[in-house]
């Protein structure tokens, strides 16, 4: 792997996520509590960079009205309108204090669906900085993080999946996720394995899954 072609791709680090009191907080506090997932995300950012890897930050965003979600959401769409989260310009919708986030970063701006690279200009900024790797990690495990995974792996991207440093809204649609789910879109590894084995052989593993 070579460090100055991969990004590490963070969605969703916003305060309605992460920080008490954000709209979405209380459905995500045990599996952060119990993966220590801002602890590795930040362990993960700072030593990321130290080897020069890109870090790219894709915040979800939306007016006030959700005119981005039509007339009906449904799904997870209808719960971020139910809860009023994530609005543009609001202190939910900012990245959190508690990540460590630089002016090198790159910040990509325009999402407001599932997949970091629908609408977004995520996959030219990628290009353009010669990037072939990307690290995902963030929220949320099964949605936003999984679906951008299957892009990533559709546009030719090597993915790797960070494990324990993303969270969703309960242990079992973590699990069912990263364990079944990841392995084929992605190399599942801890931010510990991502970042002390950069090197070439993840390519000579015979089973991926078992990263997982």
């Amino acid at each position: 792997m070579n460090a100055k072609q991969t990004a590490v791709v963070l969605l969703e680090l916003q305060n309605d996520f992460l920080s008490e009191g954000g709209k979405l907080y209380p459905l995500l506090k045990s599996v952060l509590e119990e993966y220590d997932i801002i602890r590795n995300l930040n362990r993960l950012i700072a030593d990321a960079r130290a080897h020069g890897m890109l870090i790219v930050h894709t915040p979800i965003q939306f007016s006030p009205d959700y005119r981005e979600m039509g007339h009906c959401p449904y799904g997870i769409m209808k719960v971020v309108k139910d809860t009023g989260a994530l609005i543009r310009g609001t202190w939910g919708a900012e990245i959190a204090k508690v990540i460590d986030r630089q002016d090198s970063d790159i910040a990509i701006d325009g999402k407001s669906s599932i997949d970091a690279f629908a609408g977004t200009h995520l996959d030219f900024v990628l290009r353009a900085h010669g990037i072939t790797t990307v690290a995902l990690a963030g929220q949320l495990t099964n949605v936003c993080i999984e679906s951008t995974m299957r892009s990533a792996y559709d546009k030719g991207y090597r993915v790797f999946g960070i494990t324990d440093a993303s969270a969703t809204v309960g242990f079992e649609q973590y699990r069912f996720s990263v364990q079944n789910n990841w392995p084929m879109f992605s190399i599942p590894v801890t931010h510990r394995e991502f970042l002390d084995d950069i090197t070439e052989s993840f390519c000579d593993s015979t089973s991926i899954s078992s990263r997982a």
